[in-house]
């Protein structure tokens, strides 16, 4: 009887550890070039909130311009025991002519991610301002609707190196 007790309690450990890994979400799921493509041609914050949601980004700040405004969403990510910050922005211009999406981490390889994703875009020479600096690396594409932009910079951390990746999908 003695043994009963704590063999008990063990198989119901055993049972909760195991529900408590099947439960996991999938690590940093970053939407795809196509889904980005399709956020930026909604023109509707109210649209691009709930389908950024879905990728666990939370709404953090709105910035009114004078030609644009500018939604903020945030979210927090652990790799490898390392805390990240992704942070993406929905910029709609006032008339709601064109829409920009960006999308800054440093928690995965941007660049590995969506370059295979690229191949039926045309590569152009990058012109923004990111591509100017000698510590970015940019490879700039276009389709006949889109201009994307994907970035890998290199940056002095207080405790190393490290890169912050970057993408930027512009509707025409």
């Amino acid at each position: 009887m003695k043994a009963f007790l704590p063999t008990i309690c063990l198989m119901f450990l055993t049972y909760f550890s195991a529900q408590a890994q099947t439960n996991v979400p999938a690590t940093n799921p970053f939407p795809s070039i196509s889904t980005l493509t399709t956020w930026a041609s909604l023109n509707s914050q109210q649209q691009f909130d709930v389908a950024i949601r879905a990728v666990r980004f939370k709404f953090e700040v709105k910035e009114p311009g004078a030609e644009s405004t500018a939604y903020t969403y945030i979210r927090k990510v652990t790799v490898n025991e390392v805390n990240y910050t992704d942070r993406i922005v929905y910029r709609i211009m006032n008339n709601n002519s064109a829409s920009i999406i960006s999308l800054v981490t440093a928690s995965t390889d941007l660049v590995s991610l969506y370059t295979p994703q690229l191949a039926t875009f045309k590569n152009n020479n990058c012109k923004t301002e990111m591509s100017k600096d000698k510590n970015t690396t940019c490879s700039c594409y276009e389709s006949a609707a889109f201009a994307i932009d994907l970035c890998d910079e290199r940056v002095k951390l207080t405790m190393g190196d490290g890169n912050k990746y970057f993408v930027s999908v512009a509707k025409k």
